[in-house]
């Protein structure tokens, strides 16, 4: 049985054993402080961005949006049909200990209605992620990150509790909608961080202790054979570092925060972390956010927006040239001179 706990200053640990059941925790706690505000803000640009082009488009758009919505359902199928392919579904009979701490993990944040688990070859990358098709969820787990954690198991949960957080807090399903929002310099790099801060909430909420999670967290930097021998009181004092304007910069157009930003919070969640330069916020305004579109849904996406705003755009602007060809050579005509004998238009 995994026992996770989750304290908070005055508060008495969130799990325990309970008649073999096992408590969950309140989510509602682990959410960071700005996800929702950005959220809002997100859905408010959406909304007007969609709108939009709906009216100047006279909706066109919607005809257009099957299209759309068959080239992203071909892109995401892709990869659910490499996970089911190549990838090993957890269950009871297969990896069975492991399939038993997901479904902790799962009864921890209160998820009903566990997801599908994948272990697949990480091919020496140490990572998970969790994605969406057809309405159903799944869970990836890599072969390498599981490996890693040999010696520590309890940290695989801070992996998998991050992934069900993802799909606890709906960021899968609302990202479609949110996606033109998400384009925009700061705000959407902010929500992207935002929703990495309250991931690793869950994860850290799934495990035994907080040092199991910044374990497995430290690993993303030390690797899978060195992360046991680093230091965390030394590694959470690298905080400081982040003060200066490069590194301020290449955080705010940064889909995730620094690593050891990270491992800051999970070791004290209500501990501010160091302010930023003032002038790297300046900067930003004028760069785009780095790594949005970096995956294959996402590139699909880009593409057949364009597409159909190309195909919206070029008929108008054939025909609002042909219009302007047919006025310049009625113009031309009227000021031609008229020969000798022959009495202008509209004169005996």
């Amino acid at each position: 049985m995994i026992y996770a706990k989750w304290t908070s200053p005055g508060q008495p640990a969130a799990s325990a054993k309970v008649s073999g059941i096992l408590r969950t925790v309140n989510s509602a706690t682990l959410v960071y402080h700005r996800e929702h505000t950005l959220f809002q803000i997100h859905a408010v640009i959406a909304l007007i961005y969609w709108l939009g082009l709906m009216f100047m488009t006279r909706g066109v758009f919607l005809l257009l949006l099957p299209a759309f919505l068959v080239a992203l359902l071909v892109g995401q199928s892709t990869l659910i049909a490499h996970l089911k392919g190549n990838g090993i579904r957890l269950s009871t009979t297969q990896f069975p200990e492991l399939y038993n701490r997901y479904l902790n993990c799962c009864r921890t944040l209160g998820l009903t209605d566990p997801p599908e688990a994948y272990l697949i070859n990480g091919s020496g990358f140490l990572n998970a992620f969790a994605t969406r098709f057809l309405g159903r969820n799944f869970v990836v787990l890599f072969s390498n990150t599981i490996q890693a954690m040999s010696d520590r198991p309890d940290a695989i949960n801070f992996y998998i509790g991050h992934e069900l957080g993802h799909i606890k807090q709906k960021h899968l399903q609302w990202a479609p909608f949110i996606w033109p929002a998400s384009l925009l310099p700061l705000i959407g790099a902010a929500y992207s961080r935002a929703r990495e801060y309250t991931c690793d909430q869950f994860g850290r909420a799934c495990c035994d202790s907080t040092e199991s999670a910044l374990k497995g967290l430290i690993a993303l930097s030390a690797g899978e054979k060195l992360w046991d021998e680093v230091n965390i009181d030394a590694y959470l004092d690298q905080t400081e570092q982040s003060r200066g304007f490069w590194m301020s910069l290449h955080e705010l157009i940064s889909d995730y925060p620094w690593l050891v930003k990270r491992a800051a919070r999970i070791n004290n969640p209500f501990a501010s972390p160091p302010p930023r330069s003032a002038f790297a916020w300046i900067f930003a305004i004028f760069m785009p956010r780095m790594g949005v579109g970096a995956s294959a849904g996402g590139v699909l996406v880009t593409v057949a927006i364009i597409g159909i705003l190309a195909a919206i755009a070029i008929p108008q602007f054939a025909a609002y040239k042909a219009k302007a060809q047919n006025a310049q050579m009625h113009s031309t005509k009227m000021d031609a001179p008229v020969p000798a004998g022959i009495a202008p238009p509209g004169q005996p």
